[in-house]
């Protein structure tokens, strides 16, 4: 675990919407690649090399797709780079955009692993069981549902190999799909049928959590809400408008450069306070 996974729950939710809140709102090349560079390096921290190799081969496809579908689609720009065998005109302005719609996706997608891998379900329902505990416990089930669907599967086509080594195609696939099926139907009745036993949702009941919000926290808050804010203002008052059509133009003023020092710290913020921990711990060996 990270430290910045060791945070209280809000100071975790509250950072995520804000870096994806900026990543998805915001046209500017430079604020797309920090967010990408900063969601890599802290997916490496969370999920380590393997798990993000495997990521990487689902999302690098994504980002080529993403970048080669623009300049396909779209001809506008000044700066005609060739033309199709069918007459459409490439030009440099539409694969620069394309470049960037695939940075700002795969930006997107890493911030969600990190999400995935920080805002377990136990923070999840801290955060929302209170309001929408139905919805929040949906959610949490939904998410659970689909790697332990495949881990159940999995076994259940290997238990089926020992007891039919002769059995394939079909016939081997509806046998796995069947029991993988009831198993997740009875599975899902037991959860509901516990959870209504404990009287999950009642008005008035109380539920112990272990998240405790101290100082610390609250220093990473403010930080968090502060940078964000900087960084918000920058997008919405204009500072960070950027024009890929019909040719390159954007915003690079003073302003422009100092909320955009605020988003990077900002995305950051998380591998700043894994430094911050290792450098504590080897100074106090």
């Amino acid at each position: 675990m990270t430290a910045f996974a060791r945070r209280h729950p809000s100071v975790n939710f509250i950072f995520f919407a804000f870096v994806l809140l900026l990543t998805m709102l915001t046209e500017h090349p430079a604020i797309a690649l920090t967010s990408l560079l900063c969601a890599v390096c802290f997916a490496y921290l969370c999920v380590g090399g393997r798990r993000l190799l495997r990521q990487l081969r689902l999302i690098v496809p994504l980002m080529v797709l993403a970048g080669l579908l623009n300049p396909l689609t779209s001809h506008l720009g000044e700066t005609v780079l060739f033309r199709f065998p069918w007459g459409s005109v490439c030009t440099l302005e539409a694969v620069l955009y394309g470049t960037f719609a695939a940075v700002r996706l795969a930006a997107v997608l890493f911030w969600f692993v990190c999400w995935n891998a920080v805002i377990t379900s136990d923070k999840f329902l801290y955060l929302f069981g209170g309001v929408f505990p139905s919805l929040s416990l949906t959610l949490c089930m939904g998410l659970r549902f689909v790697p332990r669907l495949l881990h159940r599967m999995h076994e259940v086509s290997q238990a089926q190999k020992c007891l039919h080594p002769n059995a394939k195609g079909l016939r081997h696939a509806g046998r796995v799909v069947s029991v993988t099926v009831t198993w997740a139907l009875e599975s899902a009745l037991d959860t509901a049928n516990s959870m209504k036993g404990r009287g999950y949702g009642l008005r008035g009941k109380t539920a112990y959590s272990p998240f405790r919000f101290g100082a610390r926290d609250g220093i990473a808050l403010a930080w968090i809400v502060l940078l964000g804010a900087a960084a918000l203002m920058g997008r919405f008052c204009g500072w960070f408008a950027f024009a890929f059509y019909p040719s390159l133009d954007g915003a690079h003023s003073f302003r422009t450069v100092i909320c955009a020092a605020c988003f990077g710290v900002l995305a950051a913020y998380p591998l700043i306070s894994e430094g911050k921990e290792a450098l504590v711990w080897r100074t106090s060996r």
